[in-house]
């Protein structure tokens, strides 16, 4: 019987490490072949509705330039849809998925739910598992006081969630509060995610080419304040002359 030099032995490790590093975000659920399947078209109408903006809507269907100027990304997690944004003009609307506790806002690691708040992008993967991926800067720094008070993290892990966050950088991500929470592909059909934000692989690709690091990301639930609580994130963003709801 042959035996396997050493090299060969360090080549299997190398690669059986590979296999259970998790190319992003949380250990995700992997997508059945059969979900992709059989996804109703998109409809503009249902999803966005705001008479407001029916001037904007020319530009979905324009080419974006690399990079979008003044970027910016709002998801409705109620919706199902990120909308993105180059300065106030709304340039894409993208139908997404979720996680299986998708419209409660993350409290800790585990629990399957998207977090909501004022995050940025805080890294880039092009080589994710889920086709692409965008890191988002959760845990924020609300999101480490309140681990701090709940004792789900320590002091120095807080001051390191902070001092990320000053410095435009990926926070820590595996704390008990949670975190490599992307905005990936991989498809849409249901909430099979595990608390990341799924995009169909044409969408994400786009959104990958035009937004660059930094760029604001604001999560809602864009559920009423009455069914998600006290402090829940507001559902209409303003356009300087008033309110336009992503309801």
């Amino acid at each position: 019987m042959n035996r396997i030099p050493g090299s060969g032995w360090a080549a299997i490790l190398l690669c059986l490490l590979f296999l259970i590093v998790p190319g992003c975000c949380d250990k995700e659920r992997k997508l059945p072949q059969y979900s992709l399947k059989d996804i109703p078209i998109f409809d503009l109408s249902t999803s966005y509705s705001n008479y407001e903006w029916e001037n904007d809507l020319k530009y979905l269907y324009q080419p974006l330039p690399k990079p979008l100027k003044d970027a910016r990304i709002i998801v409705n997690k109620k919706k199902r849809i990120l909308y993105l944004f180059s300065g106030e003009t709304l340039m894409r609307i993208y139908p997404v998925n979720l996680g299986p506790d998708p419209l409660r806002d993350k409290i800790k690691q585990g629990d399957g739910r998207t977090p909501e708040g004022r995050f940025f992008i805080c890294n880039k993967n092009p080589r994710s598992k889920y086709y692409k991926a965008l890191g988002i800067s959760y845990p924020s720094r609300e999101d480490a006081l309140r681990g701090l008070k709940q004792g789900l993290i320590t002091k120095q892990q807080y001051k390191e969630i902070i001092s990320a966050i000053d410095h435009g950088r990926k926070p820590p991500w595996f704390t008990r509060l949670g975190g490599a929470v992307c905005i990936h592909g991989g498809g849409i059909g249901w909430d099979w995610t595990r608390g990341c934000i799924a995009l169909r692989n044409p969408d994400v690709n786009e959104l990958f080419q035009v937004v660059s690091v930094g760029t604001p990301v604001t999560i809602i639930s864009g559920l009423p304040e009455r069914e998600v609580g006290h402090g829940s994130m507001l559902t209409s963003i303003s356009d300087g002359r008033g309110h336009r709801s992503l309801d």
